[in-house]
């Protein structure tokens, strides 16, 4: 993924410290069940009388049944997740489709999970994922969003991986919400509703790693027609 400058400045061993074990205890930490347990969900729902079905949850601003909130977040665009203060991996909206390929793979089984069961052990990806937490947990540079874009070399398809810092109502850090998404379709929507077009910049010193191997397209383009 690409990092934003005040995101590839930290100090490596100050995030190296994040524990993905999950070994501490968050404030709604369900305690007594091994979070690697494949079955955490069912084991955690039964422990603490969870909501289900056609229960009814008050929201800050609406009441919906627990049906009613899987069914909407199951349709949301993008691939949602969310990690607690804990660095435990709580929840994510499942595809309505089974056999839809996620951009981001997730399955029920690590729900539950700390980070770092739920990331693979592999070159540097637990150490970025690590900044990411950290520099979120701590509002680094005073941000409270990382958007971290994967390179693909396509000019039709950019995946974006969204993260933003989730705070309870006194602004304490309670989690990150994650959002993962190919926003080409959304540009491309964008041009085709207001009449504009995509064009390359070639002054630009930004976006060659996703021109490479890829060709313009012709219909969208990269900057707004001639007198807009």
């Amino acid at each position: 993924m690409t990092e934003p400058k005040w995101l590839k400045d930290m100090d490596r061993a100050e995030y190296l410290e994040e524990d993905f074990a999950a070994s501490d205890k968050s404030r709604y930490t369900v305690s007594g069940i091994d979070k690697d347990d494949p079955d955490w969900l069912e084991k955690a729902a039964a422990k603490t009388n969870a909501a289900s079905g056609d229960d009814y949850v008050k929201l800050d601003c609406g009441l919906l049944t627990v049906n009613q909130l899987n069914w909407m977040l199951r349709n949301t665009i993008g691939e949602l997740t969310f990690v607690d203060d804990n660095n435990q991996f709580l929840w994510y909206n499942r595809p309505v489709d089974e056999q839809a390929k996620m951009k981001a793979k997730r399955v029920p089984a690590q729900v539950g999970s700390s980070m770092g069961a739920v990331h693979p052990h592999i070159g540097e990806v637990i150490p970025a994922a690590k900044k990411v937490v950290h520099a979120l947990r701590h509002k680094q540079a005073g941000h409270d969003t990382v958007y971290m874009p994967v390179p693909t070399g396509n000019l039709q398809e950019l995946i974006l991986h969204y993260y933003k810092r989730v705070e309870d109502d006194e602004g304490h850090y309670v989690g990150i919400y994650e959002w993962v998404q190919d926003i080409y379709p959304l540009v491309k929507y964008f041009c085709e509703t207001t009449g504009q077009k995509l064009v390359i910049d070639e002054d630009a010193n930004t976006g060659a790693t996703y021109r490479n191997n890829s060709k313009p397209d012709g219909h969208t383009g990269a900057s707004t027609k001639a007198g807009n």
